[in-house]
């Protein structure tokens, strides 16, 4: 099947088992999903903050600001790290969870952001969130609890990018091996058939373009052998042309050139396929 007719999830082999070995794997539970949705009244209200503080920061460096472009993209991706915070304190973690962080991350590979300034960037929106948090969640237990299960999920969320990352340069690299095994298969047929071509060439005489004496021995080696275990008659024609020699002596040997050739002409036109017309 191809991969535009299946989803990311299917892609990346995920379904609700996989999804729960990957939170079993961080130790997050129900437990932290619902310290993180009781956390989104906050969140909305500090989101603008949030978001701009973010990219504050993220803008400061040059490649990062390069990358970014221009104030209309800027704008844009302003828009989705608001829907992204709040994903992250949905207190819903499910395949559609996981397939919106696999498409951030297939996004990403697409516009060239590499994987240093990705978690940069992650390092720098957690550090942000930790801080809202711990000055809007009162009790220490609950705080410790709610940061605890942020960082649980932002590292999920990291494995799937990750992963789409990876999966991006492997089918890249699956890509350009099929590509060289074409090209290299184009190759040998090139060169297969050049050779075949040189072989014809090295056995045909270059003025007549009849078979040479080379070619005429080898015939003969192949055809006796056969008239001789099928018991089949085999014939041999010899011409030679009159008073050539005189030709060449009286009107040169392009003359004698020119000769030569109708007489190759005339032979390779009358031959059948399975003649074999040679200049001995």
């Amino acid at each position: 099947m191809k991969p535009v007719e299946q989803t990311l999830l299917d892609q990346m082999h995920i379904d609700d088992i996989e999804l729960q070995q990957r939170k079993d794997l961080l130790e997050f539970s129900a437990g932290d999903a619902d310290l993180l949705g009781r956390y989104r009244p906050f969140i909305a209200d500090s989101l603008e903050n949030i978001v701009a503080v973010f990219y504050e920061k993220l803008t400061a460096h040059d490649e990062n600001a390069l990358l970014i472009g221009d104030a209309d993209s800027l704008a844009r991706l302003k828009m989705s790290m608001k829907g992204y915070i709040r994903d992250l304190f949905s207190g819903l973690y499910d395949l559609d969870y996981v397939n919106r962080r696999l498409r951030i991350g297939l996004v990403h590979k697409r516009i060239g952001v590499s994987p240093k300034l990705y978690l940069a960037a992650m390092k720098s929106l957690k550090d942000l969130l930790r801080e809202m948090i711990c000055k809007n969640v009162s009790g220490g237990h609950q705080r410790e609890g709610t940061l605890n299960a942020l960082d649980k999920l932002i590292h999920f969320d990291i494995q799937l990018v990750i992963d789409t990352y990876i999966r991006s340069l492997t089918m890249e690299v699956e890509m350009t091996r099929d590509k060289v095994a074409s090209y290299a298969r184009r190759l040998e047929d090139k060169v297969a058939a050049r050779t075949r071509e040189l072989e014809e060439l090295s056995r045909r005489d270059d003025l007549t373009d009849l078979y040479n004496k080379r070619a005429l021995m080898q015939f003969l080696e192949r055809d006796l052998a056969l008239a001789g275990r099928s018991r089949s008659p085999l014939s041999l024609v010899y011409m030679d042309i009159d008073d050539f020699k005189q030709i060449n002596d009286t009107r040169g040997h392009l003359a004698g050139d020119a000769v030569l050739k109708t007489v190759g002409d005339a032979l390779r036109s009358i031959s059948r396929i399975t003649d074999v017309p040679c200049r001995y």
